[in-house]
């Protein structure tokens, strides 16, 4: 498919590219979830220290908002409902979360990136964290958070 304006290029990039990013992102920083779990009355602080593993299990839906562009940048706002794993090394702390993730991204646009040289229906998980350079200042928080302990 022939990506030929911004508009194109953000309705295929959501799930196409950020999806995956921005997944991997949240996996890869634990403290932002920490951060979302300990205001919840109903878990224990010390367990959420102890989060060590956090994995995107289920996402709906990547949804692009609203998107802007400057100076050969796209800045793109983005939510994305997730139940995420979260648990430490022994799995003594285990919680499935559910939770919106929202934020905003910085992309190149489609001036400034051959963004038709990539195949994106044809590319799995691992090939498409390889174009993460590609995304900037990822911005993400957790909204409308919940856990359920799967050890009680």
């Amino acid at each position: 498919m022939k990506i030929n304006s911004n508009d194109e290029l953000v309705e295929i990039i959501g799930e196409g590219l950020l999806w995956d990013i921005v997944g991997n992102y949240a996996e890869t920083h634990l403290e932002l979830l920490k951060e979302a779990l300990r205001p919840l009355g109903y878990i224990d602080y010390e367990d959420v220290d102890k989060i060590t593993f956090v994995e995107v299990r289920e996402s709906d839906e990547f949804i692009v908002n609203d998107f802007s562009v400057q100076e050969g940048i796209l800045t793109v706002e983005y939510e994305m409902p997730a139940g995420i794993l979260a648990k430490n090394d022994d799995g003594s702390v285990c919680f499935h979360v559910t939770t919106w993730c929202t934020g905003e991204v910085e992309i190149p646009d489609i001036d400034s990136y051959d963004w038709n040289s990539i195949e994106f229906d044809s590319l799995n998980r691992p090939q498409i964290l390889a174009y993460s350079h590609l995304v900037k200042k990822i911005h993400l928080s957790y909204e409308d958070t919940e856990a359920d302990d799967l050890n009680a």
